[in-house]
């Protein structure tokens, strides 16, 4: 129902853009602040070293993710528009948003409560996607749903694996078994 709502706010795809772009950096900000009050154990992959690298990776993989969703959906008879997926996973990042400014105080005060409420949030995350897929799509049917998100994951994975070996990069050096 919640997104049959937010479907119906239509502001034109440049401010959608912008509106993402705005949620990711908010979300890099709360991820940076949070690294600062309580730095992980840890060294933090590359992609997650700063504020800035990690609003980029997240940037590159919701654009990907928008479309691989938008493209597989069509694939599977789905008739979102791109606007639609843009403004669900737009809306997605601002819920993202305000878990993260709930997460980083409750940290400070309960840790263990903390991961434990952001495991429950991200399962529940998962399951607004794929009742926001299934909407923008309309489906009415939760498995295909669930299918576009499964065989978007799927085939950004493929790609990165192809792009990488493109570039050249391999496992060497590394053991086979990790």
């Amino acid at each position: 129902m919640a997104a049959a709502r937010i479907l119906q706010f239509q502001p034109g795809r440049d401010w959608l853009w912008q509106a993402l772009l705005c949620a990711v950096v908010l979300n890099a900000l709360v991820f940076g602040l949070s690294t600062m009050i309580a730095p992980p154990d840890t060294a933090l992959p590359p992609m997650m070293a700063t504020p800035f690298l990690f609003a980029l990776t997240m940037a590159c993989g919701l654009v990907i993710t928008i479309f691989g969703v938008f493209w597989v959906g069509a694939w599977l008879g789905g008739q979102a528009r791109l606007d639609d997926i843009l403004v669900l996973m737009t809306w997605l990042q601002v819920l993202r948003f305000a878990v993260q400014l709930v997460a980083v105080p409750l940290g400070i005060i309960a840790p263990a409560l903390t991961v434990m409420g952001l495991m429950v949030a991200s399962i529940i995350g998962i399951w607004i996607l794929v009742n926001f897929i299934d909407t923008a799509h309309r489906f009415d049917n939760l498995f295909k749903a669930f299918g576009v998100l499964i065989f978007t994951g799927m085939g950004i994975v493929m790609g990165l694996i192809l792009m990488l070996s493109i570039i050249g990069v391999s496992t060497a050096g590394f053991a086979a078994d990790v």
